[in-house]
Order: C-alpha cells, then sequence, then structure tokens
C-alpha cells in the first residue's frame, strides 16, 4: 500500500506541484523555458478548445470568404493535432488546391501585390515583397510619403522612414555579401503589414520612435525638397546616398526578429501575426511561438487566445495530458486482455 501511495506521489503530485510552481513564476531562475517542451501542452489545450468538426467548419467558413489560407492553416493544425477532418471539408480543399485553379489565384494575386504593396493573401504578400526586395517599393513609396512630407501634409513616419531603412539595408546587403539581408526583409515585411492595416497602434508607436531617431526625419525633408520626386533615378539616387548616414544600431534587431518570424511562419503569416504585436516584447515571444508552429501559429492563437509558449505550460494541461496517456494505457491493457480472453475461447470451444 506504502509503494502504491508513493508510486501515485511521484508520478502525479509530484509534477503537477512541479508545473503548478512553474506557471507561477516561481521557477525561473532554475527552469529554462526551453527545458520544456511545449506542443504536448498546446495539443493538449487544442483538445479542449477545438475538434475535427470545429476544424471542418473553420475550414468551410474561410472558403466561403475565399480565405484560402486560413482554409489550409485550420487543416494543418487539425492534421497536427490529430483531429480527422469531415470529408466535406476535406473535398472542398482538396479542390481548391487543384492546379488550374492556385496557378490562376497565385498568379493575379502576386502582380496586385507587386505593383500596389499590398495584399490580403500569400502570393499578393510575397508580389509586395518581390517589389521593395528589388528597391522598387521603396522607390515608389519615397516618392508618395515623402511628397507628403515635401508638401506639409499628413504622412506615414513608419513607410517613408522604413523605405530609407530599406535602401540603407540594400546598400549594406551588397557590400556585406547578404549581411543587411534579415534587415532587409524586416522592413519588407513591416511595410506590407502597415499597408494592410496589421500594425497595432502600440507597435507603431515603438518602431515610429526608433525610425525617428534612425533617419531624422527634419533633415530627410531638406532632402527630399531638392530633388524631383516623380524622377525615379534622380530619387533612388539622392536617397541612396543619404541612406549612407542612417543610424542602424536600434532599428535592426527589431528588423532582424521580424525576418526571424518570417523564416518560422512565412511571410504571408508575418504581415498577419503583426496584429498580435503590440511591442517588441510580443515580437520576440510570438516569434518564439512560430518556431514550435510555424504555419499554424495564428490558428493556434486564434483558438487559444495565447500568444506565447510559456501561457500553454499549465498544471491543468499536464492533467490533460496525463488523462491521454492513462487512456491511452487502458485502451492498451483493454485490447491485451480482449485478445487473451478470445484465445481462452477459442482453446475452450476447441476442446
Amino acid at each position: 500500500m506504502r509503494f502504491l501511495v508513493s508510486l501515485v506521489v511521484f508520478l502525479l503530485v509530484l509534477p503537477l506541484a512541479f508545473m503548478a510552481a512553474y506557471e507561477r513564476g516561481l521557477l525561473e531562475e532554475y527552469v529554462p523555458e526551453d527545458a520544456i517542451p511545449a506542443a504536448p501542452f498546446i495539443k493538449a489545450e487544442l483538445s479542449e478548445a477545438t475538434s475535427g468538426p470545429d476544424l471542418s467548419r473553420r475550414i468551410n467558413a474561410a472558403l466561403d470568404e475565399n480565405a484560402y489560407d486560413d482554409a489550409v492553416m485550420y487543416a494543418e493544425i487539425a492534421a497536427w493535432a490529430d483531429m480527422p477532418l469531415d470529408p466535406d471539408a476535406q473535398a472542398r480543399l482538396d479542390a481548391e488546391n487543384a492546379f488550374a485553379r492556385s496557378v490562376t489565384r497565385n498568379t493575379s494575386s502576386f502582380v496586385t501585390g507587386f505593383v500596389t504593396g499590398e495584399g490580403g493573401d500569400t502570393p499578393a504578400f510575397m508580389g509586395a515583397m518581390a517589389s521593395d526586395l528589388t528597391v522598387v517599393g521603396d522607390v515608389r513609396d519615397i516618392s508618395s510619403e515623402g511628397g507628403k512630407l515635401v508638401r506639409g501634409e499628413e504622412y506615414s513616419q513608419m513607410i517613408l522612414g522604413l523605405s530609407v531603412v530599406g535602401l540603407a539595408a540594400t546598400t549594406a546587403t551588397v557590400a556585406t555579401g547578404g549581411g543587411g539581408l534579415p534587415a532587409r526583409i524586416g522592413v519588407s515585411i513591416l511595410k506590407v503589414a502597415k499597408k494592410a492595416g496589421t500594425v497595432t497602434a502600440g507597435f507603431t508607436r515603438d518602431i515610429v520612435r526608433v525610425l525617428q531617431e534612425a533617419v531624422n526625419f527634419d533633415k530627410l525633408g531638406t532632402t527630399l525638397r531638392a530633388v524631383d520626386l516623380t524622377d525615379t533615378a534622380a530619387t533612388r539616387r539622392a536617397i541612396a546616398d543619404y541612406a549612407g548616414g542612417v543610424s542602424m544600431a536600434r532599428v535592426t534587431p527589431i528588423l532582424g526578429d521580424v525576418a526571424a518570424l518570417e523564416r518560422a511562419a512565412g511571410p504571408a503569416e508575418t504581415v498577419r501575426l503583426m496584429k498580435y504585436v503590440n511591442n517588441t516584447d510580443d515580437l520576440a515571444r510570438i516569434g518564439k511561438m512560430s518556431g514550435t508552429l510555424g504555419t499554424k501559429t495564428r490558428g493556434v492563437i486564434e483558438i487559444t487566445g495565447k500568444t506565447g509558449l510559456r501561457a500553454f505550460k499549465t498544471a491543468w494541461n499536464l492533467v490533460l495530458i496525463a488523462l491521454g496517456w492513462i487512456w491511452a494505457i487502458a485502451g492498451g491493457i483493454g485490447a491485451l486482455f480482449a485478445t487473451a480472453l478470445g484465445r481462452r475461447v477459442m482453446r475452450r470451444r476447441r476442446a
């Protein structure tokens, strides 16, 4: 009896006490966050928050709204969490993924994104990023927002500042053989996100404060007034010279975090995830979350309401994990018992 009690304490009570202390932040100095794998806890919470039928409903609703990316995201969550989809939802998704339909959808969206710098789906975001990475987008946005600055109109310091920083990052990328590429990608992502309306007011304040220090908008205005902004080549030359004096020290780490998020979740999902980023700490936390979940990150946030891996590591989710193990063990024992009983019955009949 004592052994049984000790076993229960060792296998159940102690782990629960540990997770309760960890959940309350009492073990931060002793237990690194990465020491506890997040995936089992996330799956446990998803099992409480959603199901195969619910994800199927979300997929159908997304397809009804032509939100193909969202439908794929929910399907990926279903596969990852071992939640079978309804046959109808799976069939609709397979039809949308047909080659001819996907080529038409992707080509049209990419061109729109490249020309306007805006988009609502993955191909459009890729087109917008492509125009930025070739400096076309930076010069276009400098002419547009810079023209407003020169005329004394309201302009976006975020878009204009990022465009100047983008030219500086492009120069650094060429000069260092790719060293400035993360910053270049970060600029493009943030500009597309700002135009898409997914950048929060809080993050906008943070990044604009850093850009004001990096770019010096008063001095930039003087440079822009001396240039014919309708002349693309002249604008590019003037800003390329000006960009040489841009201070990248404080802005580079932020752009690097955006680029890290893009590597894990992809460009389109990074743009969409920015609506959950209110400050630079949020950016780092969601970036770490995307390292585990990839393109599923936004869907998991929407379903659970949690924006960081640590939030999933709770005593209750440990209970759910334990219950899953218990059911699995019980099922295995039951299967063995049924097999043994069946063999015994067969032997008696033969006898």
